[in-house]
């Protein structure tokens, strides 16, 4: 096997591609223990994987730079190993340039009905797979936000510190509205929440999701925890590492729920779980996406442009509490009490 000291990894994507990529850097950091991991990214997830992942050194920002500057970057960084999970022109023009002595492992975008075979967590690990002597499970969880937990949990959850917390992710951000569950939906979940008594609704999101805020009613006294808009992207992590589950549709804190260890329930319709589902959790996706007939589009062509796509809202309550009370027990639906913790392990 060979023996690598310098290690860049390159993908500039969002946070969902981004935590899909992180067990690349915890299996070569098993691999190769005495290299020296360097991860090229988007500047926003730096405070992410240089604070909370320890299988990542040092970590170079990229916020589109030019073609000279980013190459620039790439020869400072001296590596021996470079590792393009980018599937990019960009990615193909620094190996265009790479010194003769260095070796280069790119990752292909699988295609076809391959797609629905593979995750894309196992699409990225197969770009490494040949340089390791083995892929050592778990895979996940690849963030540790227990230090943070530590020090910034008690401001941010006061007096809910020790309840049952159950994380809802209703926001998808505004490039892919056909992505969510309908808003109502999340409404009637988070009443059927507080209802039951025994956990607390946790409401996350960005700081562009904010108006949700008001659409769920979260602006008068409900009894459940918003924090759409309040957090860093460390702190979500520390927070969503505390839920003893997470309600997500096809977005970056589902994967970066899964990251830290948490389970995810997801909602999936326009996109395919079997690839960019929360990975580990396939038992727990809602999935509507072989009914779906916009797959791969932007938006949906059976509603109105902004709203929830038409296979989302096929999504019944009744599903989601059912994946709910096979994870945190209690139904109120049947009236049985059942205990049917799961592993916290993958």
């Amino acid at each position: 096997m060979s023996v690598f000291a310098n290690i860049l990894i390159f993908q500039p994507a969002a946070i969902g591609d981004v935590m899909l990529a992180t067990p690349v850097a915890k299996v070569l950091k098993q691999n190769f223990p005495g290299a020296k991991i360097t991860f090229w990214g988007h500047s926003s997830l730096r405070e992410l994987l240089l604070g909370l992942c320890p299988y990542i050194d040092e970590y170079i920002d990229y916020d589109k730079p030019g073609y000279i500057a980013m190459l620039k970057t790439f020869w400072d960084a001296r590596s021996d190993l470079f590792v393009d999970l980018s599937n990019s022109k960009r990615g193909m023009l620094i190996a265009a340039f790479a010194p003769g002595n260095l070796r280069i492992v790119a990752y292909k975008k699988q295609s076809g009905n391959i797609l629905h075979k593979k995750h894309a967590v196992e699409n990225f690990l197969e770009t490494v797979e040949s340089l390791c002597e083995e892929i050592v499970e778990p895979i996940y969880p690849t963030l540790f936000p227990q230090a943070l937990a530590e020090e910034g949990l008690a401001n941010i959850l006061g007096d809910n510190q020790n309840q049952l917390l159950v994380g809802l992710v209703p926001g998808v951000g505004k490039q892919r509205p056909h992505r969510a569950w309908p808003i109502d939906n999340w409404a009637y979940l988070v009443s059927y929440l507080l209802d039951r008594k025994d956990c607390l609704p946790v409401l996350m999101g960005g700081r562009d999701e904010m108006d949700l805020v008001e659409k769920l009613g979260l602006n008068k006294n409900t009894g459940s925890l918003n924090l759409i808009g309040k957090l860093s992207l460390s702190e979500t992590a520390a927070v969503l590492k505390e839920c003893k589950v997470v309600v997500s549709g096809d977005t970056g804190p589902a994967h970066l729920a899964v990251a830290v260890g948490t389970r995810v329930i997801g909602l999936y319709g326009a996109t395919d779980p079997r690839r960019s589902g929360p990975y580990g959790c396939q038992d727990l996706v809602v999935n509507q996406n072989d009914k779906c007939e916009c797959p791969g589009l932007k938006f949906c062509t059976l509603t109105n442009p902004g709203e929830s796509g038409e296979c989302m809202s096929r999504i019944m309550l009744a599903e989601v509490i059912e994946n709910l009370n096979v994870v945190i027990g209690l139904s109120r639906l049947t009236g049985d009490e059942t205990d049917a913790p799961l592993s916290d392990g993958w």
